[in-house]
């Protein structure tokens, strides 16, 4: 009884929430697929709020699903960082902004929504509306110690030092002679789609540690502009645990998102920090976790990029590419693939 009495409960539920979905107009289905008149005003400032002038706005209008059925609307922001766009779209705007001494942005606004009335004649509604871009300033890019990491782990359940200034396995896996980050990977591998994997990352010092952010996608400059001086965990880990049909356990680190780190800290006899790097540390690519590991290419591998600030109590992340210390870096501030 107790096992039907439930399933009633469920199917009411579903029915109810389906009541509450309303059916898309004809005119919003006339839209989606032939496209309706679009507008919206861009308001573009920077990281304080203050109205960005002179800015170049891009956006795009999609009229049909096909690549040949598109247009731009191109132009200036005014003295208050105001642009306005319009054109005939069958779902939204994309847009990306830029200027000199700014990280450039991008980003989407969507006129359709599911449900809505969105659409009065031949307009999406609402007519119009403003959508504020933060175009972040360039302020103070410093050299750092830049790497794209795809490197072999040359032992399992055991913690490895790795020194970020040489970018390098500790001795005797490596050229590193200072360890920043630990590093220890366990796995079991039954097939190509049924294993159980796990790092953990950790630190060497009491008050080194590290800490995630959600990336800015939106903008060239994805981290924040400082690392904060606290909030630092010891370590973070990683597993994964799936046979052949299911997925049993899955706990990615960050993803969709960056860690900051600090390292090397020294400190006096009261446990104050005298002296630390700082720095960032990003995943292979936006869509992947922040540290990739595993069977790969036939050898246990790790995968990810960072950043490090050299210069001793310097919290600044905002990473100069034009002064990469390692030389080898294939990306700015945007991670491709290796």
């Amino acid at each position: 009884m107790n096992r039907f009495f439930t399933g009633i409960v469920v199917l009411l539920s579903v029915w109810l929430f389906a009541l509450t979905l309303k059916a898309a107009s004809p005119e919003v289905e006339q839209a989606r697929q032939h496209g309706a008149q679009g507008q919206v005003t861009f308001r573009v400032i920077d990281s304080t709020g203050r109205p960005v002038e002179k800015a170049n706005v891009r956006a795009t209008f999609f009229e049909s699903d096909s690549y040949g059925y598109i247009n731009f609307a191109r132009g200036q922001t005014d003295t208050n960082g105001l642009f306005i766009a319009s054109g005939k779209t069958i779902y939204d705007v994309t847009f990306d902004v830029k200027k000199d001494g700014f990280y450039s942005t991008e980003g989407q606004y969507q006129f359709y929504r599911r449900g809505e009335d969105c659409v009065q004649n031949g307009r999406w509604q609402p007519w119009n509306p403003t959508n504020t871009v933060v175009l972040k300033e360039h302020r103070n890019p410093v050299a750092m110690c830049a790497k794209e990491v795809d490197i072999r782990i040359p032992v399992r359940d055991q913690a490895i030092g790795f020194d970020l200034e040489k970018g390098d396995w500790v001795a005797p896996h490596g050229q590193g002679t200072m360890a920043d980050l630990l590093i220890n990977f366990t796995a079991t591998y039954e097939g190509p789609q049924a294993f159980s994997k796990r790092i953990e990352l950790s630190v060497s010092n009491p008050r080194d540690g590290v800490q995630a952010f959600a990336l800015d996608r939106t903008s060239e400059l994805m981290s924040l502009y400082a690392a904060p001086e606290e909030g630092y965990a010891p370590k973070l880990v990683d597993e994964q645990v799936r046979t052949r049909t299911k997925i049993l356990k899955s706990s990615e680190i960050g993803k969709g998102q960056y860690l900051v780190f600090r390292v090397r800290s020294v400190t006096n006899e009261e446990g104050g920090i005298v002296s630390a790097n700082y720095g960032k540390i990003y995943g292979p690519n936006l869509l992947d976790p922040i540290i990739e590991y595993g069977r790969m290419r036939d050898t246990d591998r790790l995968m990810f990029t960072y950043y490090l600030n050299p210069t001793p109590n310097d919290r600044n992340l905002e990473f100069d590419p034009s002064r990469n210390l390692f030389k080898d870096l294939k990306s700015t501030e945007r991670v491709t693939d290796p």
